[in-house]
Formats: structure tokens, sequence, C-alpha cells
């Protein structure tokens, strides 16, 4: 039983361009397999299937490419992901140029490794300007899509430096990216496990480290501007607490002058009034009284949403200091 993949219309197989040289498929070496629960298992290893099972694996006709892409020299001999299905289709989360979390739909039968024009646009990078590459789709039709050096790739603690993606209108985490790896997927226990390849590449070229140092920057910038922002809020948050208990000093007077009114102008013991000009001033009393209500409501409605939004400012801070923390 094979996993189940990405439609066939996005599945790209990149052709000798400008930008992109050709993937030269090495071996297969790819298998699957289904033990006794039911469960499929995945995986590139031939030897990591137990005996009991070998003679029924199914081998795929994908192996490893000679596309560029270099490990990065901080990813762990192993690395356990957890993943979703959405529409029998395997998601992960990845993070891009160690910044921005995105979802990846796993696609063993696309060589390249495919992100959005949305997510360059995030990283600060105009699509249109990139140069264009060919690829044949598994109709055997050409199709013509722009092309990019992505700095990093990071699936869980696994990350790719320098690796060419395609831009197209979804998110596939290719053979590209999954050759650095002996790759298990264990659809049971919902785990993608990848192993770290004896002798792979691990060093950090100049460019990655470059990029690496402008990302950082562009993160404590970041922090600097957040920072300021709940400094701000926190003292709208002090303006508003003032106000709010001045209007309510002023609630207590209003009440305790009503209250006083009241008193006067009735019989002891009884609601007639016999004060119709009293009266009238009673209302514009309690008709302030409400105004008053309302304005400390209010009030106490905006403090509650700065305060929210402070909240919200230090979650994401607390996002960028784990961030620059990793690219340290």
């Amino acid at each position: 039983m094979r996993l189940p993949s990405i439609p066939s219309f996005i599945r790209v197989v990149i052709l000798l361009s400008g930008f992109f040289l050709l993937p030269s498929f090495l071996s297969a070496g790819f298998y699957t397999w289904k033990d006794k629960a039911g469960t499929v298992h995945f995986t590139d290893s031939y030897h990591s299937i137990p005996a009991a099972y070998r003679n029924r694996a199914q081998e795929t006709n994908q192996g490893r490419d000679n596309s560029t892409g270099v490990l990065s020299k901080d990813t762990p001999q192993r690395v356990v992901i957890h993943f979703e299905r959405q529409d029998n289709v395997i998601v992960v989360q990845a993070v891009l140029n160690w910044k921005l979390p995105v979802l990846f739909h796993l696609d063993t039968g696309a060589s390249c490794t495919m992100i959005t024009r949305e997510d360059a646009i995030a990283l600060g990078i105009d699509p249109d300007s990139k140069p264009t590459v060919k690829g044949y789709i598994a109709d055997g039709s050409m199709v013509e899509l722009a092309g990019m050096v992505l700095p990093s790739l990071a699936v869980g603690g696994a990350e790719v430096n320098n690796l060419e993606v395609v831009i197209g209108k979804m998110r596939l985490l290719g053979m590209d990216f999954l050759r650095e790896f002996h790759l298990t997927v264990d659809a049971g226990r919902g785990q993608l496990i990848l192993e770290r390849k004896y002798g792979g590449r691990e060093h950090e070229a100049a460019s990655v480290a470059e990029e690496k140092g402008r990302t950082r920057a562009e993160l404590e910038n970041q922090l600097e501007q957040i920072a300021l922002a709940i400094k701000t809020k926190s003292t709208v948050i002090e303006q508003l607490a003032s106000d709010i208990r001045d209007s309510e000093e002023k609630e207590a007077k209003v009440e305790s002058v009503i209250e006083e009114a009241r008193r006067s102008t009735r019989f002891e013991g009884s609601d007639i009034s016999f004060d119709t000009g009293k009266k009238s001033r009673i209302e514009k009393y309690e008709d302030a009284l409400a105004k008053l209500n309302r304005h400390i409501e209010i009030r106490k409605n905006e403090m509650a949403i700065q305060q929210k939004q402070i909240d919200q400012l230090e979650e994401k801070m607390d996002y960028y200091d784990r961030l620059i923390m990793k690219l340290r």
C-alpha cells in the first residue's frame, strides 16, 4: 500500500534551466509496508524493515537527487516530528528563513520543494523579480514557475540551508529536502522520523551566516518596536485607570447627592414628593450618573483591549526571543 500523495497536477520535476539544474535520481530505495495491525510504514532504508515484512515491502521510484541544499550543522542526528492529516495528506509544521512558520504537505512524489507567493512576499522577496524555470508535471505537460534559493527551511529540528525551491500555489515538502535524511513515516503514531545520513554535509556557507545575521538583526529590531508598543499601551492603560478612578469618585459623589435629595423631597415614610423642582434636579443627577456608568464601562473595555494586545505582543516577543537564540 502506497502512502497518499499530493495530486499529480502539482508534482514538479525541474528541467535544466538558467537557475536550477536537472535532478538526477541515483537510485530508488524508498519502501512502504503494512504491519499486522494494518499500520503503514515508510522508509528509505531496506534494512530498517522488519525481516517478516521485507518480502511484502513495495519499492517506490523516487530516490536521492543531486540538487543543492546543505544540511545545517545544528541539525540533530534524529528528529521525530508529529504530523497531522488533512484530506488524507500528511501535513507538517515548518519555519522558513528562521522566522516564518508555515504548514507543508509532504509529497515524496515531488522532486522539488514549493512555497507560495504569499510566503515569498512575507520573506521580503518579490516573486515576479525571480527567474522562471520550466518543469514537467505528471500528465506530461510543461509549467513555468519562479524559482529562488531559500536560506533556511526547518521542519522540527531538521534544517536544510540554501535550498532551491519553486514558487507556486501551495506548499510542498519535496525530495530535495528529504534526501538529506533516512526517512520513516509511522502512520499509526502520526510520526515523521528523520535521521541524518552518514557523512551528511554540514558546513555553514558564508551566505547562510550572512542571512542569519540579517534575520537576527531584523528580529531584534522587531523586538525593539514591540517593546515600544507595549510601553505605549501600558501608558494608555495607566491613563485609562486614572480616568476610571476619577469617574468612580464623581459617581460616588453623585450617588450621595441623589440619595440626600431623595430624602429631602419626600414626606417621612412616604413616596410622595412635595417639591417637583427638586424632583427634576434628581432626574438630571440620575442621567449624569448613568452617563458616568457608561463612561466607566467603556474605559474598562478599552483597558481590556489594550491589555489583550499587550499579552499578544509579549507572546510575540517570547517567540522572537526563541528564534534569536537559535540564530546565535
